[in-house]
């Protein structure tokens, strides 16, 4: 009977459904996004493509006008200064992170004096290690060295980097503030007031780093005249440290995106929303075209794709429509003048100069040729025989002399002969 007994439940356990433990716990993994979309976005992970949901998303905001993205916006010129387009920019604003660019300007002045080097090791101390936000993850008594603590401020925003900076610099968050506010006043920026390195807002004294959209335009123009090798820097598309297990992506948004774009700044508090400070530069076409670079600014976005749609489409459509036009062509001849006694019926003039012009895109450019009265031949090589004169708005944007570029060599004798037998029967024939 047992062993009857034993051989029917070895039939019913074979003949039972095993079932698996996966159906038995919960799947705690997240769902993988699905990136497959035409369009390329900023994440976490750097330059991807996007959502479907993400696409929808910029779409949506792509309808929207630009003062609906952001608070305010400069487009300007970095070789001219000339403000191309803008929008409310002199109203005084928090700066966020994008002062860390006046931190910044302080350090690398220190290193161009000799106050610090590039080389200089830092120890962190215990309340740039405590900073919150964006940060490199400094620990306690670490030690980097000072070139990797400028690329922590600016390609990942390190807030504990930029005060490790200050701190070793001036001895104190306070003193080096006192050195961000006379930078501020050299540069001439009248509006500028400056708390703190990081450009977190202090609410201890309810307040924070601040100036204008135009001062943030001027600060970006001069930082880069000043210092062009910080280019290098926040055109990074990581920052990467096997021996810290550390990576994080550069936290510029058009970065990667928006052809051109090497820089700059990224920024964002409760008082100042998402803001951007944008640069690129984009080659010019031999002949035609010099490089242009543009700086872009958007301010007080209330949200990050928000501020990506804003500020790709002010540097996108920018690069698109301003460019530095070539205006002349020394190569190919302006118009082929008559040269009294010239053995050549005709003889091509050509431009000694070019120019170039920071063009719209639309602006109609005008010239207009003066040739010298009398000209008779033999002419030198390299003669001026005039002059054009290039406009774009009624302004004068090249004046440059005309030349002959091979000598204009006299009629030969035989034809003077022939000239002059013709003149007498021609005035015989008047007699007549």
């Amino acid at each position: 009977m047992k062993k009857t007994l034993s051989i029917f439940l070895t039939i019913l356990m074979l003949l039972t459904p095993s079932v698996s433990f996966a159906t038995q716990t919960t799947n705690t993994e997240e769902p993988k996004e699905i990136r497959n979309q035409n369009i390329y976005v900023p994440t976490k992970n750097g330059v991807q493509r996007a959502t479907y949901e993400e696409a929808v998303k910029i779409e949506e905001l792509n309808q929207e006008p630009l003062i609906e993205l952001c608070d305010s916006y400069i487009l300007g010129d970095y070789k001219s200064g000339k403000i191309l387009e803008s929008y409310n920019i002199d109203e005084i604003k928090s700066m966020a992170s994008m002062s860390k660019l006046v931190s910044i300007f302080v350090v690398m002045d220190k290193i161009k004096d000799g106050t610090i080097s590039k080389d200089d090791i830092v120890t962190i101390d215990h309340e740039s290690a405590m900073l919150s936000g964006s940060t490199y993850k400094l620990k306690e008594n670490e030690q980097v060295d000072v070139w990797t603590l400028v690329k922590a401020s600016l390609i990942v925003s390190g807030n504990d980097a930029i005060t490790a900076l200050a701190k070793h610099i001036s001895g104190s968050k306070e003193a080096f503030v006192v050195l961000m506010n006379d930078k501020c006043k050299e540069l001439g920026l009248e509006n500028a007031h400056m708390v703190n390195p990081t450009g977190l807002t202090d609410y201890s004294i309810e307040d924070y780093n601040k100036m204008t959209t135009r001062e943030m335009f001027f600060l970006t123009r001069e930082l880069i005249k000043e210092y062009p090798e910080l280019l290098e820097i926040t055109s990074m598309p990581k920052l990467e440290d096997d021996t810290r297990n550390f990576l994080e992506y550069n936290t510029n948004p058009l970065l990667g995106i928006v052809e051109g774009i090497d820089g700059l700044k990224t920024g964002y508090t409760n008082a100042s929303g998402r803001c951007l400070v944008a640069t690129g530069l984009r080659k010019g076409v031999e002949g035609k075209s010099l490089d242009t670079r543009l700086i872009g600014i958007t301010t007080g976005s209330k949200n990050d794709w928000s501020r990506y749609v804003a500020a790709k489409r002010l540097l996108g459509e920018g690069f698109e429509t301003y460019k530095y036009k070539v205006v002349g062509n020394v190569e190919k001849p302006v118009k082929t003048i008559e040269v009294e006694e010239a053995s050549k019926d005709k003889v091509e003039v050509y431009e000694e100069n070019t120019g170039s012009v920071l063009w719209d895109g639309k602006s109609e450019i005008k010239k207009q040729i003066s040739i010298e009265p009398g000209l008779k031949a033999p002419i030198a090589a390299g003669e001026v025989v005039g002059t054009i004169t290039y406009k774009m708005n009624d302004e004068q944007i090249l004046k440059s002399d005309l030349i002959v570029k091979e000598r204009v060599s006299e009629r030969g004798f035989l034809f003077k002969i022939k000239n002059a037998y013709e003149d007498i029967f021609s005035n015989i024939g008047k007699v007549a």
